[in-house]
């Protein structure tokens, strides 16, 4: 506590005083990080374009938060194994439900426009097409042989091919 305190040029008592442990200071922070990334997906999550056009903006903004944070993914699995009621507590949210997304998807479902597949399961399927990479990077390196410089080309790449193929797979019954 007291190396975080110095580091936001305050005292430790003060710090003991709003946060109490590193724990509580630790949710405050998860919970604003937490809030903060879903504010910036919602916009894209509610455009007033079609579900096919959404699929590759959620897929740019995810590979772009992951770029930008690399140990992110692990870090938060670390967290749900460790705590996961405390976790799910955290960052328990309906937004993504009542998104204009969903409605789109639940809709062309309901027409018959697209394979009768719970919204969830697409949306899984963007989050772990999308975030695996970043935690299997070494393992991915090392099998297709890629250093740094090629890796962004493979992440442009694999943006493009799960965006292809979850239209794709969705669109073809």
């Amino acid at each position: 506590m007291q190396e975080i305190a110095d580091e936001a040029g305050i005292n430790k008592s003060m710090l003991h005083y709003y946060f109490r442990n590193k724990e509580q200071l630790f949710a405050q922070i998860f919970k604003l990080s937490y809030k903060r990334f879903m504010d910036s997906i919602l916009p894209t999550l509610n455009e007033q374009n079609t579900w096919e056009e959404k699929i590759p903006g959620i897929i740019e903004h995810y590979a772009n938060v992951m770029q930008t944070n690399p140990d992110l993914a692990m870090f938060v699995i670390n967290e749900l194994r460790q705590s996961p009621q405390e976790f799910i507590n955290m960052v328990k949210t309906n937004s993504f439900l009542d998104s204009v997304l969903i409605a789109q998807l639940r809709e062309a479902i309901q027409k018959g426009e697209i394979r009768p597949v719970h919204p969830i399961q697409i949306w899984i399927t963007i989050i772990s097409g999308i975030i695996f990479p970043f935690i299997a990077e070494p393992m991915i390196k090392a099998t297709i042989g890629t250093q740094d410089a090629n890796w962004q080309s493979f992440i442009a790449d694999r943006k493009c091919l799960v965006a292809d193929m979850l239209i794709n797979y969705l669109k073809v019954f």
